[in-house]
């Protein structure tokens, strides 16, 4: 149970940099099929969240947020890129960054995971396919 636990934790951690990024470039996002696909996503990372925290609870675990300086360091460095850049393209290519370092990180995440609730295992594989999907909607954009 502590290994699926984890597991939940680092698939939290996952969606909310996800969220943080298009959270941090979404009102630079001036092309209107753009924005809609960047809502998505958004919607996207709060329904895995939502659902990693309702097994975290139903296993007993604790939540563990990301650091709220990483997630600083992130959203300054983002808003950085965007002050020399802040085109559609430029913000796709952002997004595409993030969300391959996202499926790097489930990827890794999940090579190590030992748990044994299914329950845990299908939602991570359903973050690393929203992470896919994502990029794949994003090249569209570059």
């Amino acid at each position: 149970m502590i290994q699926d636990c984890e597991m939940l934790n680092s698939i939290r951690n996952g969606t909310q940099m996800g969220k943080s990024g298009i959270e941090t470039v979404m009102k630079n996002a001036a092309d209107g099929s753009f924005s809609m696909a960047l809502q998505g996503q958004l919607a996207e990372y709060t329904q895995i969240q939502q659902k990693a925290d309702e097994l975290l609870n139903t296993l007993g675990g604790k939540e563990k947020n990301i650091s709220p300086m990483v997630l600083s360091c992130a959203k300054m460095g983002a808003k950085m890129k965007l002050m020399k850049n802040g085109t559609t393209s430029k913000i796709a290519e952002m997004m595409i960054e993030g969300n391959t370092k996202g499926m790097i990180k489930s990827l890794q995440t999940q090579r190590d995971f030992s748990g044994h609730d299914s329950r845990v295992s299908t939602l991570s594989q359903k973050l690393l396919d929203t992470e896919l999907h994502n990029i794949e909607q994003m090249k569209a954009y570059l």
